[in-house]
Order: C-alpha cells, then structure tokens, then sequence
C-alpha cells in the first residue's frame, strides 16, 4: 500500500520556493528532522512539489536498485550539457554505458598513482607560496589557492607537459566558465544560451577558448607519430571497444571537458572544507601533524605511504561527511514508482543531498561533530552503503574517486608538514551549494610556518614496482570512484 508523503506547505502561493531560494540544504534539512525521510515540498513554479529522500534505504532504491526509472533531472543534464558536451556527467542510456566503458581503463589504478609525483610537485609549489605568504604576515585565500591548486593537478594528469604551455589561459577560462556555470545551477530557470546577455557571452567565450585549446592538443596528439606521455588524454584517445572502435574527437573533447570541469572542483572543495575544519579543530590538526611527521620525517609523501597515514585517511573521509562536495543531486522518474512506501510521481523533481543524509542521527552519533575517530569501528564505508555517498552510488558512481581520494591525503599530509592554517578572524565561511559545495565568501585564513620534523625511515616500498604501489593504494582504502564524472 503507498501514500503521499508529508511535508511543508510553506508560504501561501510561494509555498517553499524562498525558502529554497534562501538556503535549500537547510529546508531539506528542517523537512527531514520534522516530517521524516521523504519529504514533498509545496511550492510555485513547473518544479513543484519537489521530493527529497533522506535514509540510505531510499537512495539505494533511487541510484542503484531503480537507477534506470531514475535519470538525472532533464534541466540540470542540459546546465551540465551547456559546459561538456555529451560526456559522462549528462549523458544517458547506450551512449553513458559505451562511454563509460571507453573512460574507465584511463582510471586505472596504475595510472592514477602515478600522477601522485604530479600532485605532490604542484602541492610544494604553493605551499612555497604559502610559506612567503607567511614571513610577509598575508592572508590567503584557501578557496581560490585549492581551486587553482586542483586544476594544475587535473591539467598535468589530462595533457602532461603540455598542460604548462596553456595552463594560465587554460586556468583563467575554467574559473569564467566555472563562475556563469554556478549561476546557472543556482536558478530554476534562466535565460537559454543563445540570448546574448554579458553572463552569456563571457561562458560563450571561456567556452570558445578551452575548446580551441583542446582541440589542438588532440590534433597534435594525432599528428605526432612518437611516443606519448602515459596521461588521461592517451588513455581517452587509445581506448577501445571490443570491435576495435574507439571515441571521436569530439567524444574525447567532451570527457576531456567533463574531467577538468568534474574533476578539479569537487576536489578543491573537499580540500577546503578539510583545511576549515582543521584551523576550527587544532587537536585534530595536532594528530595529524605528529602521524605524518612519525611516517614521512619532512620527505614526501607517496602512494605507497599511504596505508601508514590511517589517521590522514580517517580526516579525509571525516571531511568528505561533514561537508561533501557533490552536496545535491537530482532525479526524475520516467514513470509513476514508489521509493520507501511513498508515491513519486512520473516528471516529479527528486532530491538527494549527501549533506543531510550525512547528519542522519539514526546512522550518526553526534552528526555535527568533527571525529575522524568514529571512523575506526565503521571501517571504509561507514555504517550503511548509502549513509556516506560524497562520490554518489550505483552504476553511476564517480568514475574518479580514487584520484580524488588520492590527492586529497596527499596534499592534506604535505601539508601537516609544513604549515598551519588558521580561519581570518570576522571572515564568515558560509557553505554555497552548486555545482560542488562552495564558500559563500570564500575561505581566507593567516599561514603559520611549522619546524620541520626529524628524519624518518626509509620508504617501506621504495622501489617497488608500479603493481606494488597500486596494491598499497588499494589497502589504503580508496574506494574506486573522480572527479565527478558519472
């Protein structure tokens, strides 16, 4: 037997349109503390009633159990389609599932721990800056430092060197195209693309140049008859079906978009956040800083070091709880289904927030609380698959979740090492969902300098083969998922 969920009928007319408006994860989170784990919405405007499933049963059902009467919201798939193209993220049925299948050997253990020298190159850089910063007594701004710091990473793993040539073009046009995206994603409805307003115009642009840009490397790529670097773009562009076809050059173009513009964000956010709540919690930062100094002894961290840093481990996937990057996805049923008892009906707007059900009380103790600890009974998942989702679930799942876990702890552990992050004082830090989970004002904070610690032993797997080194990145506990291409 089913029936209509409960929920808010809001303002008389608007029903929950401003309150939506004003901040959405808080509503959801007030419409799942007071009415349960679904909720229907009232409101004004074509998207309502809009339904949000709360309990980890109730996603399970909606990514993997009735993932096929449950594809992404149509509005939202044409905002991603406007950036990417037809690649991973907004592509749907035949073509995701070949798709899919082409990308997945370019995320394979193998190759993504050997962009970890890459990641740890572009990581000293900046905390060299960071240290300057430091000895003149300037502020930082951690938002804009992690975002640049992500993309330098994506762009050295997509293009190799190459990335070098184009990469101040490169970063500018991301962060255009980036910031009129966020605008989009934050409006139910806006102007089409083809309206010449200046936000539009300026995407168009950004849009224009990156394209530009990455066609040529491909054509080049092409052209060149000697060896290529072992990067993301060979892989796309090597990759083959069964029956020896492969992608157009346009197909690589859009999971090349789809990469650095998945790719990059989500792992800036998630790296902000975790530095927020570090400089809010300094005894958790105080542990993190003795283990990688026990472990690394002032060296850099490699992929290998990993499964030695549980505590580095615990830190990220408590940061990835507290505040997810991907906080908000949608659904829209194809035909009239029911999830958790409740009817949805076919067209309806479905709402799934990682941010909210990562505060389930019933799966969380203390959910508002900042422990890397309870992470020890849970071990890698937590106490139900779908009660910590920050890389999504079911055939969807994030393709690049062991890069971004990767880069995560090591730029975390480099870190440690070096520096301490303290919160601007009167700067407030307010979470913005869109895209990924941004800072509203950004997050600014002073840099102190750290003593450098004493010598430790030897890599435990120095030298170890590249077989090796994936199998440590395997007992370290990264899941298989990236950058936000599903």
């Amino acid at each position: 037997m089913t029936r209509q969920a409960p929920g808010p009928k809001g303002e008389p007319v608007l029903g929950n349109a401003r309150a939506f408006q004003a901040d959405i994860l808080q509503a959801l989170q007030r419409g799942r503390r007071e009415y349960g784990d679904v909720v229907r919405f009232e409101g004004i405007g074509p998207l309502f009633p809009v339904f949000f499933v709360g309990h980890p049963d109730g996603i399970k059902e909606i990514l993997q159990d009735k993932h096929r009467n449950f594809p992404k919201t149509p509005f939202v798939s044409d905002r991603w389609r406007a950036l990417v193209g037809d690649g991973l993220i907004c592509s749907e049925g035949e073509l995701w599932k070949r798709q899919r299948r082409l990308c997945q050997p370019a995320f394979h253990r193998r190759l993504i721990t050997s962009f970890a020298t890459g990641m740890t190159e572009v990581t000293a850089e900046l905390l060299d800056r960071w240290e300057a910063a430091a000895r003149a007594h300037r502020e930082v701004d951690v938002t804009l430092d992690m975002t640049r710091l992500a993309l330098s990473v994506l762009g050295g793993a997509l293009f190799g060197a190459n990335w070098r040539q184009d990469s101040e073009v490169m970063a500018h046009a991301v962060e255009v195209a980036i910031g009129e995206a966020y605008k989009k994603f934050g409006k139910f409805v806006s102007l089409p693309e083809g309206v010449p307003t200046p936000a539009n115009l300026r995407f168009a642009r950004a849009r224009k140049q990156l394209d530009r840009i990455i066609y040529r490397v491909i054509e080049d790529r092409r052209a060149d008859r000697g060896p290529h670097p072992d990067d993301l773009l060979e892989a796309l562009m090597t990759a083959t079906e069964d029956d020896g076809s492969g992608m157009t050059v346009e197909q690589v173009r859009n999971e090349v978009m789809t990469f650095m513009f998945g790719g990059h964000e989500t792992v800036a956010s998630g790296l902000t956040w975790a530095l927020y709540l570090l400089s809010r919690h300094p005894e958790v930062a105080a542990r993190l800083e003795a283990e990688v100094d026990e472990v690394l002894g002032g060296r850099l961290p490699g992929v290998e070091d990993l499964p030695r840093l549980p505590y580095v481990d615990r830190v990220v996937r408590e940061s990835l709880r507290l505040y997810p990057p991907v906080s908000l996805i949608s659904r829209t049923p194809l035909e009239d289904d029911t999830v958790q008892g409740y009817d949805i009906p076919k067209g309806s707007m479905v709402l799934l927030s990682s941010f909210v059900t990562h505060r389930h009380p019933d799966f969380w103790p203390n959910p508002e609380g900042f422990d890397p600890d309870r992470w020890i009974p849970l071990g890698e998942q937590g106490p139900h698959r779908y009660a910590w989702w920050p890389f999504s679930g079911g055939p969807r799942k994030c393709i690049g979740d062991v890069f971004g876990l990767q880069e995560m702890k090591l730029v975390l552990a480099m870190m440690a090492q070096r520096v301490r992050v303290r919160l601007a004082p009167g700067h407030p830090v307010i979470p913005r969902p869109g895209i990924t989970l941004g800072q509203e004002h950004g997050v600014i904070a002073t840099v102190a300098l750290r003593e450098k610690a004493p010598p430790a032993a030897p890599r435990a797997l120095a030298g170890a083969d590249s077989e090796a080194i994936a199998a440590a990145a395997a007992a370290a506990g990264c899941p298989v998922h990236g950058g936000g291409a599903r």
